[in-house]
């Protein structure tokens, strides 16, 4: 493949031809795209050269875990920019946002864990009754709240349960994943 994502594409008996491949998000083949549009717009090499130079660095997510607490997500961006890509996000991945308050850093959100739930309905008779894992973790407790806050390498987001004690469990683990990759 080319490197901004073209194939080429040359069946038998035909003239060879370009084929868009989805891939997932890439910054560098992103600003290398600009860059050869503003070329072929008209933008001189030196204006092109500027603007590279000038374009803030692609911000950063990564869950840090460890063993004295639940996995945080450390973005490195200020509260306020934050506060705004986080909301995004929960959007974006499609959490149902029931309420927000800014000046606590918390979105009140509904989450529900499709794939358990389906794990769940596909059971056989027998094995609901005689199962040993706990369905509370699964299927109950689908409401949390996302909490942002500064911390000394930009903010920190964190999956808090009803009663706003950090939550642990696999739900908030998988919520923490999903705004991970959204906020890549």
């Amino acid at each position: 493949p080319d490197r901004i994502g073209f194939q080429k594409f040359r069946p038998e008996n035909r003239a060879e031809k370009l084929r868009w491949q989805v891939r997932p998000s890439d910054p560098e083949l992103e600003a290398e795209m600009l860059s050869r549009l503003m070329l072929r717009l008209g933008a001189g090499e030196p204006q092109v050269r500027k603007v590279q130079a000038d374009a803030p660095e692609a911000p950063c997510a990564w869950i840090v875990k460890s063993a004295q607490r639940p996995d945080v997500l450390q973005v490195s961006e200020s509260f306020d920019r934050a506060w705004r890509r986080v909301g995004l996000a929960l959007d974006r991945v499609g959490f149902t946002v029931e309420d927000r308050d800014r000046s606590k850093g918390l979105y009140y959100v509904r989450f529900v864990d499709v794939e358990a739930r389906e794990a769940e309905k596909s059971k056989g008779f027998w094995s609901k009754l005689f199962s040993s894992s706990p369905k509370k973790d699964v299927l109950d407790n689908d409401q949390y709240r996302i909490s942002v806050a500064d911390s000394d390498k930009g903010s920190e987001v964190s999956v808090l349960d009803t009663q706003g004690a950090q939550a642990g469990t696999v739900a908030a683990a998988k919520i923490l994943a999903l705004l991970q990759q959204e906020l890549k």
